[in-house]
């Protein structure tokens, strides 16, 4: 068998999973499945300067990371709001609290009504 590879972004994605112990959902409460996995979000873009470390990343699943790679372009001001809460959690250091998961699931329907206009 060959080796397997990898990548920084994934040993800091298994970090963060110790971390934060995500159960069953992600940090916008998209639910965690086989065919809907963990991914990095990096906070700060590496390629604007970001680094990839735990302080500059979120634990996102594959479709809550393309909604809000969306979001970006289409409401700014929420991309920075989102981005502004991963940090609480990251303070937080540990497994989101009840208040955290509650703030997330508005910040989850801010998010779907600017991509769907709902």
């Amino acid at each position: 068998m060959g080796k397997i590879y990898v990548n920084e972004n994934q040993i800091l994605l298994r970090q963060l999973i110790e971390i934060y112990q995500p159960n069953n959902f992600d940090w916008l409460m998209y639910q965690i499945t086989k065919n809907n996995t963990l991914t990095l979000h990096h906070i700060d873009e590496v390629n604007e300067g970001g680094i990839l470390c735990i302080d500059n990343a979120a634990l996102l699943t594959k479709k809550s990371h393309r909604a809000l790679n969306m979001c970006e372009s289409r409401d700014i001001y929420l991309y920075v709001v989102i981005n502004e809460f991963f940090k609480r959690i990251i303070e937080n250091a540990g497994p989101m609290t009840q208040e955290l998961i509650e703030e997330s699931r508005d910040l989850k329907k801010s998010l779907t009504r600017t991509l769907y206009r709902r």
